[in-house]
């Protein structure tokens, strides 16, 4: 199972072959107020993109929960664990909720590489925290996103097309 989690701010998916530069342009002392690590943390919706070199990277800001992907469903279906009784019960949850086409945010993003890595915002090299890898097609992309919950779960639902 993929996932990423966070040490508290939001997440980004980059070209697997950018993750140098990202962590490069970072620094070693990024804050939330200024530099990529800033543009990143001033996305406040579900999603959102930033291009600081010209390519297009998705956000993933709002709530630092962990981000589980489910690889068999759609081109790709992310679910933050905000609450529920299981993985399991997150799992089926989500996908239940993602069949609908009730969405609070839709945005576009134009994949570039095909080779993309979801991770924490806030890394360096040889960072030991889980990635998840995604082999995609080059063109664009829609990202729906909302909030869902039932009585056992609830969940922050991004599905990508």
């Amino acid at each position: 199972m993929q996932y990423v989690s966070s040490l508290g701010g939001p997440r980004v998916m980059i070209p697997t072959s950018d993750i140098g530069h990202w962590i490069d342009e970072l620094g070693t002392s990024p804050t939330p107020d200024n530099g990529i690590y800033g543009l990143a943390c001033s996305i406040n919706d579900y999603g959102g993109i930033i291009s600081p070199w010209g390519t297009p990277l998705l956000i993933f800001g709002d709530d630092p929960s962990d981000i589980f992907y489910l690889a068999d469903e759609y081109v790709g279906l992310l679910a933050r664990w905000v609450g529920a009784e299981s993985f399991e019960r997150l799992a089926a949850f989500a996908i239940a909720e993602a069949s609908t086409d009730s969405w609070d945010e839709q945005i576009e993003i134009e994949i570039v590489d095909e080779a993309m890595t979801i991770m924490d915002t806030y890394t360096f090299h040889d960072a030991p925290a889980p990635r998840i890898h995604l082999a995609m097609q080059i063109g664009m992309y829609k990202l729906y996103s909302r909030y869902a919950e039932s009585s056992d779960a609830m969940a922050i639902i991004h599905r990508l097309e």
